[in-house]
């Protein structure tokens, strides 16, 4: 209950009403949970890095996962991190502020969830379908990337679209309804924001990808023969369109499910998919460019403003409200949300998306 004393990550963790609050929301739990946090960043940055252990436990079972099975898989990996705090390689710390060994603890709890990810046997479900996959009544609008880079496209959800040169992409302004939809021209690597009440879905002209919240790239030009989609993170379902429009309404839909380093290939003159592992790793990436960015003891402005550049992108904060907080970060190959995340945590904030660009909240740094 919120009204308890958690120490650790895992404790918060394994508390019954904090995970319902991560997976099934209400005003109350929320109002209940929010009081908890509130005035107290130490708190605040637990909820959230408990938080991101549960949801990537839930990921990596995806629709598998019941309760107990999750509360199960917390005391798992709380074990094994207390067994191999000192033989996990440590990578460096995306932020600082708290005592070295509580982050410790928390970067060998997550190498060890990222092994698990990894070693997770591949399932081969059919997928739920029935829903509607005609193109939305949303009025939509395009962004089009002509130039020579990459394009980041900023959606309302907190999903992130990293547009590729000669690629488009169409969206509604605001997502509405059972599903978020997206239709692709071109090549995007796509990071969303999970939301398991409401599917995210990628169209081409040939295929439909729908995730509940994870990173993986489409490449559709017309020019070529392919589609393909790869995936980074979490767990993507792929249909040939034809047969996931014709499966509307039916219980179930036939698609192919690909986990974290594998691709689906889809043959356009055979309309055949194909699984394999990923050929090109580095396609795995959000940006083609090396953008890798190291602050020692910055103001978070300055942090900011490189974020911008490098993302072509627009950060909106109070300058005076942030100006004592102060960053050490390494970052290479963190996507834009994850080094959104680790910096909001460091100076205890938050921030969300809006109208394409990152708006940051914040009580200051003392």
């Amino acid at each position: 209950m919120a009204n308890q004393q958690f120490n650790t990550i895992e404790e918060l963790a394994a508390d019954e009403g904090f995970r319902q609050w991560i997976m099934e929301p209400t005003q109350e739990s929320s109002d209940l949970w929010h009081k908890w946090m509130d005035g107290n960043a130490e708190r605040q940055i637990l909820a959230s890095q408990a938080k991101e252990l549960i949801l990537a436990i839930d990921e990596a079972f995806c629709d598998d996962l019941t309760n107990q099975m999750l509360e199960n898989e917390i005391q798992e990996i709380t074990r094994k991190a207390e067994s191999g705090k000192h033989s996990v390689p440590r990578k460096p710390m995306p932020f600082t502020g708290f005592p070295y060994g509580r982050v410790a603890a928390v970067l060998v709890l997550f190498s060890i969830i990222g092994v698990l990810y990894m070693q997770r046997p591949s399932s081969h479900r059919t997928a739920d379908g029935g829903t509607d996959v005609e193109h939305t009544s949303e009025e939509l609008q395009t962004r089009t990337n002509q130039s020579a880079q990459e394009m980041t496209v900023l959606l309302s959800d907190n999903t992130v679209a990293t547009l590729m040169k000669g690629s488009s992409i169409s969206y509604p302004q605001q997502f509405s309804g059972t599903e978020r939809k997206v239709f692709l021209e071109g090549e995007a690597f796509f990071d969303v924001s999970r939301n398991p009440q409401k599917p995210f879905l990628v169209y081409t002209s040939e295929t439909v990808t729908r995730v509940l919240g994870t990173s993986f790239r489409v490449k559709a030009f017309k020019k070529e023969n392919t589609v393909m989609v790869l995936v980074r993170t979490g767990r993507v379902l792929v249909y040939p369109k034809k047969e996931y429009e014709s499966g509307k309404g039916k219980r179930q839909i036939s698609g192919v499910v690909l986990d974290p380093n594998q691709q689906a290939v889809f043959d356009r003159s055979e309309n055949r998919i194909q699984k394999s592992i990923v050929s090109h790793p580095e396609m795995l990436t959000e940006l083609s460019a090396h953008n890798e960015m190291v602050f020692d003891d910055k103001p978070v402005a300055q942090v900011f403003r490189s974020l911008e550049e490098m993302y072509k992108i627009e950060i909106d904060y109070d300058a005076s409200m942030l100006s004592n907080c102060m960053i050490n970060a390494q970052f290479t190959d963190e996507s834009l949300k994850q080094r959104m995340n680790a910096i909001c945590q460091a100076i205890s904030a938050s921030y969300e998306i809006q109208n394409n660009r990152i708006v940051i909240s914040s009580k200051g740094c003392s």
